[in-house]
């Protein structure tokens, strides 16, 4: 199975946020995609498998997986805000429980560059942390430690500020950000040890360029 390939890490909460992307991309065959900020995830050996042309990019590239499941994805050096690939090379860009991790004033500029990056009517799958209040001291509280969220979750607000409301970019289909969170902060702390869920948000890229 490819959760046993050495070195990849696969987060409790992506065993949604993957299944939510993957569908909402409706990927065609041999799609080009980029993997922004992937990290030492197992999903770009899962869409390399499939048959696409996969990049992971992420600050870290000393690494490659892929090797013992007959595909070998290629790990590029970069920054979401000064991509290193030319005008319009991807037609998916997945970016998953990255862009939280952003200061506030680098997101702008990684969206423009992610909408760059991709061909006009490519897809951008975005998921990240959503909580009721950005503001809030969140702590995360398992078993084994303790310790402060020191990164920028999402509230709607914030949501809409910086990446609905981005230019260039239409959502492709209805957002539903409505959350019960008096039922769900409890349980999402028994998940995964945190009080906020992750929500997904599916961007298409304007014809213009």
């Amino acid at each position: 199975m490819l959760a046993t390939e050495p070195g990849a890490y696969l987060h409790p909460s992506k065993r949604w946020e993957y299944p939510w992307a993957l569908e909402q991309a409706r990927l065609a065959p041999g799609s080009r995609i980029l993997d922004a900020g992937a990290g030492a995830s197992i999903f770009p050996v899962y869409l390399a498998r499939e048959g696409h042309r996969v990049t992971a990019l992420d600050l870290d590239a000393r690494r490659a997986l892929g090797g013992g499941h007959g595909v070998v994805v290629p790990y590029v050096r970069g920054d979401l805000t000064a991509l290193p690939f030319a005008d319009e090379s991807f037609d998916a860009v997945f970016c998953i429980s990255v862009v939280e991790h952003l200061p506030e004033q680098a997101v702008p500029a990684a969206l423009r560059e992610l909408r760059r990056a991709l061909r006009r009517g490519g897809k951008l799958l975005l998921t990240t942390d959503f909580f009721e209040d950005a503001a809030a001291e969140l702590w995360y509280e398992g078993e084994d430690r303790r310790f402060r969220v020191d990164w920028h979750v999402f509230d709607e607000p914030r949501l809409r500020r910086l990446i609905l409301g981005a230019p260039g970019w239409s959502p492709d289909g209805e957002i539903d950000l409505a959350v019960d969170w008096k039922s769900m902060t409890p349980a999402m702390r028994r998940f995964h040890g945190y009080p906020y869920t992750a929500v997904g948000i599916a961007l298409v890229r304007g014809e213009e360029r």
